[in-house]
C-alpha cells in the first residue's frame, strides 16, 4: 500500500512538472490587451474612483490643519441700545450718566481661526478610513482591469478559433470537391451513375454552405473584438493562423495575491475605523479659538467701529448618553466580526477556484490530447478510403462519410485547443497574473 502511495504521488509530480499552457508570446495578443485598458469604460469609471478616493483623503487631512473664516453683517436699529447708570452717589461723577452713543447703524467684519487640538482621535481615525477608502478603490480598479483583459483573451482565442475553423471548412470543401472530380471522372467512364455525381455536388454544396457560415461567425467574432479594443466594427484586425499549446513547468508561475482578497482585508479595517470613530465621538473634545473683529458698536458700547481680539480654548466632555455608546460601539463590532468573516470566505473561495481551474485546465489538455489522436486516425482513414474507392473497393458513401468523420474531427480539435486556452486564461486569472504588461 504504502509503495502505490508513492507511486501516486510521483505522478501528481509528474503531472505538474509537464503540463501544458497555452501560448502566451503571441504578437498581438499583449498590444490589443493594452488598447482594451485604454478604451474600456469601466476602467476608466474605476480610475475615476480611485481618485475620488484620492481627494477624499487629502479633504480628510485637511481636517486636522487650522480652519480661518470670515463674515460681515450690516444693521439699521430705530431704537439703539445705550447704558444709563443708575443715579446713585456711590458713582460719584459718573451716577446719572450715559455710557456710550446709541448706534443706529450697526457693522462688524469679523474673522475666525480654529484649531482642533482634540478630538477623542477622530480626525485621525476619519483620515486613516478615507486612505483605506482610496485603497479599495485602487484594488477594485485592478479587478476591473483584470476582467477587461480576460475578456479581451477570450474574444481573442475565440476569433483565432473561429478563424481556423474557416480554414478547415474551406479544406473540407476542396477535397469534398477533388473527391467529385474523382466520381465525375468514373462517371464518364460509366463506372459510376450520375446519382453518385449528384448525391457528391450536394455534400459540396453543404460544405460550401459551411464555409459561409464559418465565415459569417468570424465576422461577428472580430466585430465584439474591435468593439472591446475600441476600433470601428468593420475594420479590419490581424490574428494569428492557429492556436498553438506550449509546454513548461507550472511551478514557474508564482501566485500574486489577488485583489478581491486585498478589498476583503481593506473592509475588515475601514471597519475597526468606523467603531473607533464611534468611540471618539465620546471622548474629550479640545479645540482651541481666535477671534479677530471690527465692528460698531465696539466695546463698551463706543458708537464708532473698534478692533478686537478673543482668544480662548472650548472643551466639551460627554459624560450620560444612556448607554447609547455601548450599543453603537457593539453593534460596530458585529461589523468588524462580519467582514472578518467574510474575509475567511473570500480566502476559502479563491484558494477553491484556483484549484477548480487549475484541474479544469489539465483535463482540457488531456481532451486536445484525445482529440489530437482522433484527428490523426480520421485523417488516415480518410486517406484509405480515398484509395479504396479509385480501385473501386468501395462506393463513394463511404468516401464522404470518411470525410464527414474528418470534419468533425478537426472541429473537435480546434474546439478542444480553444478549450484549453480558455480554461488557461482563467487559470491564470484565478493566480491573479493576468496583466497587460
Amino acid at each position: 500500500m504504502e509503495k502505490l502511495q508513492k507511486h501516486f504521488v510521483f505522478l501528481l509530480i509528474f503531472l505538474g512538472a509537464i503540463d501544458a499552457r497555452a501560448q502566451v508570446n503571441d504578437p498581438f495578443l499583449m498590444q490589443y490587451r493594452k488598447e482594451a485598458i485604454e478604451h474600456e469604460q469601466l476602467v476608466k469609471m474605476a480610475e475615476n474612483r480611485v481618485e475620488m478616493g484620492y481627494k477624499n483623503y487629502k479633504a480628510a487631512m485637511a481636517n486636522l490643519m487650522p480652519k480661518i473664516g470670515a463674515s460681515a453683517d450690516y444693521w439699521y436699529v430705530q431704537n439703539p441700545l445705550q447704558m444709563t447708570l443708575p443715579d446713585d452717589p456711590r458713582f460719584g461723577e459718573l451716577a446719572g450718566q450715559t455710557m456710550g452713543q446709541g448706534a443706529q447703524n450697526q457693522y462688524g467684519l469679523y474673522t475666525t481661526l480654529t484649531q482642533p487640538i482634540y478630538r477623542g482621535g477622530q480626525l485621525q481615525e476619519r483620515k486613516n478610513r478615507a486612505e483605506i477608502k482610496h485603497k479599495i478603490a485602487s484594488e477594485q480598479l485592478e479587478i476591473t482591469s483584470q476582467d477587461v483583459i480576460m475578456a479581451t483573451d477570450l474574444q481573442y482565442w475565440q476569433s483565432v478559433a473561429q478563424n481556423e475553423l474557416v480554414f478547415a471548412m474551406k479544406n473540407y470543401k476542396s477535397d469534398l470537391s477533388r473527391i467529385a472530380g474523382l466520381v465525375e471522372n468514373k462517371v464518364e467512364v460509366g463506372t459510376l451513375d450520375q446519382s453518385d455525381l449528384l448525391m457528391t455536388e450536394v455534400r459540396v454544396n453543404r460544405a460550401d454552405l459551411a464555409v459561409i457560415q464559418a465565415e459569417n461567425d468570424l465576422k461577428v467574432y472580430k466585430m465584439s473584438l474591435n468593439r472591446i479594443l475600441g476600433r470601428p466594427f468593420e475594420d479590419e484586425i490581424t490574428l494569428i493562423d492557429s492556436i498553438e499549446l506550449e509546454y513548461f513547468q507550472t511551478h514557474e508561475m508564482e501566485m500574486s495575491v489577488r485583489p478581491e482578497y486585498k478589498v476583503a482585508e481593506f473592509k475588515v479595517e475601514e471597519r475597526i475605523k468606523d467603531m473607533n470613530i464611534v468611540k471618539s465621538t465620546y471622548r474629550l473634545q479640545l479645540s482651541g479659538i481666535v477671534t479677530g473683529s471690527y465692528s460698531s458698536p465696539g466695546y463698551n458700547f463706543q458708537p464708532g467701529a473698534v478692533p478686537n481680539v478673543q482668544a480662548g480654548l472650548t472643551m466639551s466632555i460627554p459624560i450620560f448618553h444612556g448607554g447609547r455608546k455601548n450599543h453603537l460601539v457593539a453593534s460596530q463590532q458585529l461589523k468588524v466580526h462580519n467582514e472578518q468573516l467574510a474575509l475567511e470566505r473570500t480566502k476559502e473561495l479563491l484558494d477553491l477556484e484556483i484549484a477548480q481551474k487549475r484541474v479544469a485546465w489539465q483535463n482540457s489538455l488531456r481532451e486536445n490530447t484525445v482529440a489530437k489522436m482522433s484527428l490523426e486516425k480520421a485523417r488516415q482513414n480518410a486517406t484509405v478510403m480515398e484509395e479504396r474507392f479509385e480501385e473501386g473497393l468501395i462506393d463513394i458513401l463511404e468516401v464522404i462519410d470518411s470525410q464527414l468523420y474528418l470534419e468533425q474531427a478537426v472541429i473537435e480539435y480546434i474546439q478542444s485547443k480553444l478549450k484549453a486556452q480558455i480554461q488557461w486564461t482563467h487559470y491564470v486569472r484565478s493566480m491573479g497574473n493576468l496583466t497587460a504588461n
